[in-house]
């Protein structure tokens, strides 16, 4: 009874022990693994970001300088040639994915709900003017971003989620062709500068 008494406080002792400091120590290894596999995927925000970029500057090109009645053509071209890079790039991926982690499918799924909002936005933008589609495309932006940012941990995607509510709210008040220089700035500073921030940091921790 001694014995089995003993063995009774000893196994709760190392589970207050562990409850308390190795969860914590796991969560955060988790965290670290999550982390470095969305470096690895920096490909995405860089791949969206640059696309959305260059649409941007071509359709304020066009309407604001050549002035023709097919500026939005760019966005057609360029996000379709995005979803055929980003198909092809994630089935290259799943053939060398061993494990997905709980982060990573918790992303996936976050990602996909975004994806799906920004269709419906493009959308309704169609039907009732993109003056209005815009400011919540970077809204939705935004929200990505941040849920990504804060799951990691990793600093530069929630800045660039604050910018790009930052820039929908500026852009509720300004014409079209200056909500695309504020899309434009958006993704440079949600996409494009963390991506770039993700794929360095990345190698440096593969090297």
């Amino acid at each position: 009874m001694q014995c089995i008494y003993f063995n009774s406080t000893y196994i709760m002792e190392t589970q207050e022990n562990f409850n308390g400091q190795d969860s914590l120590k796991i969560i955060n290894e988790m965290i670290g693994t999550a982390k470095h596999s969305i470096g690895d995927k920096s490909f995405h925000y860089l791949l969206w970001g640059w696309l959305v970029l260059i649409a941007s500057v071509l359709d304020y090109y066009l309407l604001t300088i050549r002035q023709t009645q097919y500026h939005w053509l760019p966005w057609p071209i360029l996000m379709g040639t995005g979803g055929i890079l980003a198909f092809v790039f994630l089935m290259f991926q799943k053939r060398k994915e061993t494990v997905k982690t709980y982060f990573e499918t918790f992303l996936g799924y976050t990602w996909t709900s975004v994806i799906i909002a920004l269709f419906l936005t493009a959308f309704i933008g169609s039907r009732f003017g993109s003056e209005a589609a815009y400011p919540v495309i970077m809204i939705v932006y935004g929200m990505g971003l941040f849920v990504s940012g804060m799951s990691f941990r990793f600093t530069p995607l929630v800045i660039g989620s604050i910018c790009c509510w930052c820039c929908a709210l500026a852009a509720s008040f300004v014409t079209y062709d200056n909500q695309l220089i504020l899309l434009g700035l958006s993704v440079l500073s949600g996409y494009i500068i963390p991506g770039h921030i993700l794929k360095i940091q990345f190698k440096h921790e593969t090297a």
